[in-house]
This record gives structure tokens, C-alpha cells and sequence, in this order.
């Protein structure tokens, strides 16, 4: 059905610079196809059944990106991108007079999900400036080199992540970034939001910027989702002494205030993750698949929690790391499994017992109980499943026990 493009590619100069950058990206070149406007209605009939496709970006007639199901074969006409299971071809431009569509093709385990979405967004940016006078107005130079980075990013991380122990440098092109040589503090912020009140980075960046009284450099990750920097001073500078156990107490609090500012100014849902202070250009790989890491580990194992550090989820790190089968051999050698753990307020009280260094005084105060209450609780576990709490070595068991619970939901 696509056959390759033949005639003259003058009109698609706008956007030959983001060809370029998308295939320094992906590590693969971008083919590019020119086939009747029927023929791509034909591809969105045929294809939009599979589940890579669903739900994905279109464009709208003002040229702003959306998302949703389906309704009509007007808004299938705007569809930007298609998955045919061994390729995604992005539709990239539409020639009205000679009732064609230009289309780029790659094979599909070249991207990712996210990159696929943020080439979507690139493709949405570059349509609507060259309808208008002034394409700056839209993106400027800065808003595309971040939007690229993003895309590395995305693909480094994920080599990554698959065993490669050295991460790659930051390339030439982006160390004119500005802050990326200097020590910075590294954010990870992913955002749940209903699709009616997505997030905008431009907003989100001009509220970051605000709270830290610096210029920000916003990195696109995906679909609601962003890393950012921040000045080493402006971020730890309120610790009490010079020491990493100073700073990180310093980052905690700085992160609580920074989540209530974006909780309190958006709908939905965030989570926020933060690096120790590092050089950008030499550790940006490394830092944001650590900040992915520690956001996956939160999530996981403290479902009410929003901000989620590395250095407080060492024991969740190791746990994940355990294989189911070995997992389900330590709760069963307790002898006593993870049943306990389905009762709500034995969850609750152990959680804050912990979170408190297993101090029985602050842990009443924390959950509003009389001291005699909470030491009645924990006889009560005891007498469950064999372990005082209040004792270091059955606090270290239960403690796992519960982290594996969470883990695998299973006793």
C-alpha cells in the first residue's frame, strides 16, 4: 500500500532540521513515503483496531494536539501516527491540492511508546508554526533541543536499563544547554491528569520557575512527564551542616513544598522524585534512570505516598530485586505468611512504626492514639505472628514480610 516517495520534497524544508534530529534519536533513518489521502483513510480503517493505536494524538483544526477514541471518520482523518506491527509511520504533512499525505516510516522496536508520543508532539509543534507568520511564536530553538533530548533520553535510559553499566555523555549538541556543566539537582515529576486539563510544560515551567527563583530547564519525558533542574544552593542551601545526611533532609523538605505548589496549582495526580546534586553532562543517563528507579519503587511499594527518594527506599530496592519464587520461600519459612498484613489498621500502624526509626512514643503521636494503645497493637502482632517489633532483629523481618506482601500480594 505505501510506496515510497519520488517527487519533489521543496515543501517539507521546514521540517527537514526535525527529520534529522529524530533519526540522531532513534539510530535509524526515517523513511519517507507519499501516498494518496484515500489510502491513508484506508490505513486508519484497517489499523486502528490494535491496541498500539489506541488511544494515540491527533490534530485538531486549530493544529493543537488531542486525545480520545474515535468518534468520526473526520477526526480519523487527523490521526498522526499508525502501527502496523512491524512498523509506526507518522503522518507529517497533507498536500490539499494533489489530495496526498507525506508520511515518515521506521520500524517499531526502533522507538519506544514514549518516544512514538513525543515525535507526535514534535510533528503538532512544526504543523502549527509554518501556519503561521511567526513559527517562533510556537517553538523556539531551546523548546526543540529539549524536546530532542527528551528523546535521547528516553532511548538511553532504556539501554540502560538492559544491562549497559556505561552511561553515555551528554553529545556536544546539547552541552550548550545552559546549567547542564554546572551541579545541579535533578527532579523527576510525572503527572496523572484527567485529558481535559493536561498539564502544559510552558505553564508548568513558568511555575517551577517561580518557586525556585531561577530559570528552568524543563526536559519533555514523555506524556505528562518531566525532568528539571535546580542550583545546588537554592535546593540544599537551608541545610544545617555540611554533610550528605544534612542535604538530603534539606532535599525532603524542599520536595514536600515543591509537590503541595504543583498539587495545589493542577488536577490529578503527581509524583515527584529527586537526585543528590550532580554534573548533568556526566551523570544525566545515570540520574534519570535512578529518579525513574526510585518513582517505579515508590509507587509500588507505598501506593499513598507522592514523593519518592532513593536513599529512603534501599530495602525496597533489594526486595524488588529478590525473585518471586525466593520472595514466597521467606514469607513461608516465617511460618506465619502475610495475612496480618489485610487488616487495615495493623498496616497502618506498622507502616508509621517504621517510617518513625520504631519509636513507640512518636508513632502514637503520628497516629493519634494513646501510648498504651499502640503498645496493646503490638502485642497484638506479636502474639500473631511470633515477632516483637520493638525488638531490632523481628523489626527487620516483619519489615521485610510487609515489603513483600506489597510486592506480591500473596501469603
Amino acid at each position: 500500500m505505501l510506496k515510497k516517495q519520488s517527487g519533489d520534497v521543496r515543501n517539507m524544508k521546514l521540517i527537514s532540521d526535525l527529520k534529522r534530529q529524530i533519526e540522531g534519536v532513534i539510530g535509524n533513518t526515517l523513511d519517507e513515503y507519499e501516498i494518496t489521502m484515500y489510502e491513508w483513510m484506508q490505513s486508519i480503517e484497517n489499523l486502528m483496531g490494535l491496541d498500539e493505536n489506541m488511544p494515540q494524538f491527533y490534530q485538531g483544526k486549530d493544529g493543537e494536539g488531542e486525545r480520545g477514541a474515535l468518534t468520526s471518520s473526520r477526526t480519523s482523518s487527523n490521526i498522526i501516527s499508525l502501527h502496523n506491527g512491524e512498523r509506526v509511520f507518522f503522518k507529517v504533512s497533507t498536500k490539499e491540492h494533489e489530495k496526498s499525505v507525506v508520511c515518515w516510516g521506521c520500524d517499531a522496536g526502533s522507538i519506544t511508546k514514549e518516544t512514538r508520543q513525543l515525535i507526535e508532539l514534535l510533528i503538532l509543534s512544526y504543523v502549527k508554526s509554518s501556519e503561521c507568520d511567526d513559527p517562533m511564536q510556537y517553538m523556539n530553538d531551546t523548546d526543540k533541543k529539549l524536546s530532542s533530548l527528551g528523546m535521547w533520553l528516553q532511548e538511553k535510559i532504556k539501554a540502560y536499563s538492559t544491562g549497559n553499566p556505561e552511561p553515555e555523555p551528554l553529545p556536544d549538541s546539547y552541552t550548550s544547554i545552559a546549567g547542564f556543566q554546572d551541579k545541579k539537582v535533578l527532579f523527576l515529576l510525572q503527572g496523572e491528569t484527567p485529558d481535559s486539563q493536561r498539564v502544559d510544560s510552558k505553564v508548568l515551567n513558568k511555575l517551577l520557575e517561580s518557586y525556585f527563583g531561577e530559570e528552568i530547564t524543563l526536559i519533555p519525558l514523555g506524556e505528562q512527564e518531566w525532568i528539571f533542574m535546580g542550583n545546588e544552593e537554592i535546593v540544599t542551601g537551608e541545610a544545617d551542616e555540611d554533610t550528605v545526611e544534612a542535604r538530603k533532609e534539606s532535599l525532603n523538605a524542599f520536595c514536600l513544598g515543591l509537590y503541595e505548589l504543583i498539587a495545589s496549582e493542577f488536577a490529578g495526580v503527581f509524583h515527584l522524585s529527586a537526585s543528590l546534586p550532580c554534573i548533568p553532562k556526566e551523570a544525566l543517563v545515570q540520574m534519570a534512570f535512578l529518579l525513574r528507579e526510585s518513582m517505579y519503587l515508590g509507587r509500588s511499594f507505598h501506593v499513598t505516598q507522592h514523593i519518592h527518594l532513593s536513599w529512603n527506599l534501599q530495602l525496597e530496592q533489594l526486595v524488588a530485586s529478590i525473585s518471586e519464587q525466593q520472595r514466597l520461600r521467606f514469607i513461608q519459612d516465617t511460618g506465619k505468611g502475610t495475612l496480618i498484613f489485610k487488616d487495615s489498621e495493623t498496616l497502618a500502624t506498622l507502616e508509621a512504626f517504621f517510617s518513625l526509626d520504631c519509636n513507640v512514643s512518636e508513632t502514637a503521636k503520628r497516629l493519634f492514639i494513646h501510648r498504651n494503645t499502640l503498645v496493646y497493637r503490638l502485642d497484638k502482632i506479636k502474639q500473631e505472628i511470633g515477632y516483637d517489633v520493638r525488638h531490632f532483629k523481628s523489626a527487620i523481618v516483619v519489615q521485610l514480610l510487609l515489603l513483600m506482601y506489597k510486592v506480591t500480594k500473596k501469603d
